[in-house]
């Protein structure tokens, strides 16, 4: 009875029936851009028409109502409904679990794709991305302290902590809705990739990804930053000490799958030097804390606009028979 409950609710919800039947939340610099770009060419798949929509993440939900994101994945010039249909946003590896429960609730059916990066690679890849690209600074000229703060800033963080992220999106959706595949295969054996997230969404695997993909590199940080920057020991280090543990507790999870990564990670860790062991604990201790208490401060409040939000879409789709109505 409950399940015919939620089946209607959803569809009230999605009136055209044309919501995503599955989404790609990342990680992040793991080659998302590449993902979507490649499945916008697959003749079953619907994309959706924006990059990163990120319709559940902070304030896109905010401006915008499920009207809105349906008409995303809606038929293209008179075609027929596709029946895969996806968006890609990394940045809902940075939803908490109650903002994945309640997406799991809106779109119960949905198959997740999520591809996992060498952690101390991710980092470096995204620290480089945000200094370099983002903010446009010579990243031969940025500090070690720089670097150590930057980690600890949520937006590279919460990226960073594969296991977390398994966590909340298995126990939201189940095991079996989580596909997660691997960057270096992505990069080695972009077709094998390819073939796996589509056998996990339901579009046909025989298909070949364009020859205009298989060397092409999306997005690439070598593209997108000016200047070369090897990662400094030290930074190493501390990726390496901070995120042993998480990659330790998904190494469990996938039973064995990222095994090497913990061990290139003990071996790091192992050359600890007394002044980094200082450095770490004054970045953790001092350097990071304003701006982890500002990024909690604005949060707290954003989250309990993200909250009414959610009861406000829930309402409208439980009493109105859908939701219609623009929201800024």
């Amino acid at each position: 009875m409950e399940t015919l409950e939620k089946e209607q609710v959803l569809k009230r919800s999605f009136k055209n029936n044309s919501p995503p039947t599955f989404l790609g939340i990342g990680s992040m610099r793991c080659g998302s851009t590449w993902l979507y770009r490649v499945l916008q060419c697959h003749p079953d798949i619907r994309m959706s028409d924006i990059k990163e929509v990120d319709f559940f993440f902070l304030r896109p939900m905010l401006r915008h109502d499920y009207g809105w994101y349906e008409a995303l994945f809606a038929p293209e010039n008179g075609t027929d409904l596709k029946s895969v249909r996806g968006e890609i946003s990394p940045h809902y590896t940075r939803l908490k679990a109650w903002q994945v429960r309640r997406v799991a609730e809106a779109l119960p059916h949905l198959r997740i794709i999520l591809t996992l990066r060498h952690p101390i690679e991710r980092v470096w890849s995204q620290t480089l991305y945000d200094f370099g690209h983002l903010v446009g600074r010579d990243v031969r000229q940025v500090g070690s302290v720089e670097f150590l703060r930057q980690f600890e800033r949520a937006r590279n963080r919460l990226s960073s902590d594969y296991f977390r992220i398994v966590k909340i999106w298995s126990e939201a959706f189940g095991k079996v809705a989580l596909h997660i595949g691997f960057f270096d295969q992505l990069r080695g054996d972009p077709q094998a990739y390819i073939k796996g997230v589509l056998k996990h969404v339901g579009a046909s695997n025989s298909w070949r990804i364009p020859e205009k993909f298989l060397k092409e590199k999306v997005w690439a940080t070598e593209s997108l930053v000016k200047y070369e920057r090897k990662i400094p020991e030290v930074v190493r280090w501390y990726i390496a000490d901070r995120l042993l543990k998480p990659t330790e507790r998904l190494n469990e999870l996938l039973e064995g799958r990222v095994s090497n990564w913990v061990e290139e990670m003990y071996a790091i860790r192992g050359k600890t030097r007394l002044s980094w062991k200082i450095l770490s604990e004054i970045n953790r201790a001092v350097l990071s804390v304003p701006e982890r208490l500002a990024y909690e401060a604005y949060h707290a409040a954003l989250d309990v606009k993200l909250w009414f939000r959610w009861q406000q879409l829930q309402r409208s789709c439980s009493t109105n028979g859908g939701f219609n109505e623009s929201s800024s």
